[in-house]
């Protein structure tokens, strides 16, 4: 490291356009400082080196080009100031160096409290509406630092401060992905013009004894079903396919609630065989082994997925898992921290067990309010998914989205007519309930 007596001033930056002329008018205030410090070197780390450059290391041996370099590392820690922007600028101040900092289009100084906001704004000095350049100032300001040592810890510390709080990438990349993710969303939305949302249960091989609510459908009918899909031009898509990608002409999202082991069975063999994807609503109350809230109904009872069978339809990357709640509750019976439990533990729960976020509720029952919603929404869900109410079109409300139920009895035209663009509309023309 550079002692005060022999301090060293290291520029780095490109030797071409704008920026070539900066580091060449820095360099022309060398005379200055050299002036206070005889014994002080300039290094210059960029390129291209051309015989501009040559000529002005001929003419003062104490500056010199090192040209481009892979490792600026060694250089950093040599260096008693620094002296650059945007990523210069940021690499210094990781090395807890003093930073000079001057850009393309203006001149910052020293890192300081009183222009680390100019700093941001300008990406330390390389972005201005019009060029603003004081070379004397410049000059007066290493001057300073290299005869001050105190006020070169300070202004490396408030650099070090800003990066930690600022730029570390453990925070930047998050929040910079979840504005990625946002704008793809909203560009989503704003494409979509239909998107049909199709609601099953179980699907079973045949027919069962006992089927007071109907909800299921036979293999051999929903292949059919996915059969039909394929050769319409659908693509099924996931809801977090809808926020992180950019969704086909033709999308369709397939949901199955409550997640029976029937899915893993019988579902899952079908998606893997058409590479299709589906949302399983899943309890979080990972000790319910069967339909329990069904059977005082008169319904027959089924087993619900394991554990294991869940992490393995999600390592496919063809099954997204919601939430149904904790306890498959109606909600819109219970009390407003009751139903936050519900709502937003069931989401804690199932992150720490899926590992990876939950974007989506199905309220069980299909019953919800405006309070239920709102919880919902605050629980930091992105979507809200009911049965027969809601918006015709996706994307009117996101915490009330309908779905179309599917029962055993849907015929292939009632499917076609199930995934068109008119038929939720035509049923609330109708009036009719979704059969």
């Amino acid at each position: 490291m550079a002692s005060n007596s022999n301090p060293v001033i290291l520029i780095v930056g490109r030797l071409s356009g704008p920026k070539n002329e900066v580091i060449l008018n820095i360099l022309r205030q060398a005379p200055q400082i050299f002036k206070r410090f005889p014994r002080a070197r300039f290094i210059v780390v960029g390129g291209p080196v051309k015989d501009v450059h040559r000529q002005v290391q001929k003419e003062n041996p104490a500056v010199h080009f090192e040209g481009h370099q892979a490792n600026l590392k060694p250089y950093y820690q040599k260096a008693t100031v620094v002296i650059g922007a945007g990523r210069v600028a940021l690499e210094a101040m990781r090395q807890k160096k003093a930073v000079i900092a001057i850009g393309e289009r203006t001149y910052i100084g020293p890192l300081g409290p009183e222009n680390v906001e100019k700093a941001k704004v300008t990406n330390f000095g390389d972005c201005w509406e019009t060029e603003v350049f004081d070379w004397d100032r410049l000059a007066k300001d290493v001057i300073a630092l290299l005869k001050d040592p105190q006020r070169r810890n300070k202004v490396a510390q408030t650099g070090h401060e800003l990066l930690k709080a600022e730029y570390d990438m453990k925070k930047v990349y998050p929040q910079m992905a979840t504005l990625y993710d946002r704008v793809l969303f909203e560009s989503n939305l704003s494409q979509i013009h239909e998107l049909p949302i199709l609601m099953y249960h179980q699907v079973l091989e045949e027919e069962p004894k006992l089927a007071k609510f109907n909800l299921h459908v036979l293999t051999q009918d929903l292949e059919k079903q996915l059969q039909f899909l394929k050769r319409k031009g659908f693509e099924t898509i996931t809801f977090e396919d809808l926020l992180k990608k950019r969704i086909p002409k033709k999308p369709i999202i397939l949901t199955f609630d409550d997640g029976y082991e029937n899915n893993y069975d019988h579902l899952f063999p079908l998606l893997k065989k058409y590479d299709m994807k589906a949302v399983i609503y899943i309890l979080a109350d990972r000790k319910a082994k069967t339909n329990y809230w069904d059977l005082p109904e008169g319904e027959a009872e089924h087993q619900l997925l394991r554990p294991d069978q869940i992490l393995e339809m999600q390592r496919s990357g063809l099954v997204e898992f919601g939430s149904h709640s904790i306890n498959h509750v109606r909600l819109n019976t219970l009390k407003k921290a009751a139903i936050e439990k519900e709502v937003a533990g069931s989401k804690k729960i199932l992150e720490q067990f899926l590992k990876k976020p939950v974007h989506s509720f199905a309220y069980p029952y299909g019953n919800f309010n405006e309070e239920i919603k709102a919880i919902t929404r605050t629980a930091g869900y992105t979507f809200g998914l009911t049965v027969k109410h809601g918006p015709t079109r996706f994307g009117g409300d996101l915490m009330e989205i309908k779905r179309v139920h599917m029962f055993p009895h849907t015929t292939m035209f009632d499917f076609l007519k199930k995934t068109s663009c008119f038929y939720l509309r035509y049923r609330k023309l109708s009036g009719k309930e979704d059969v």
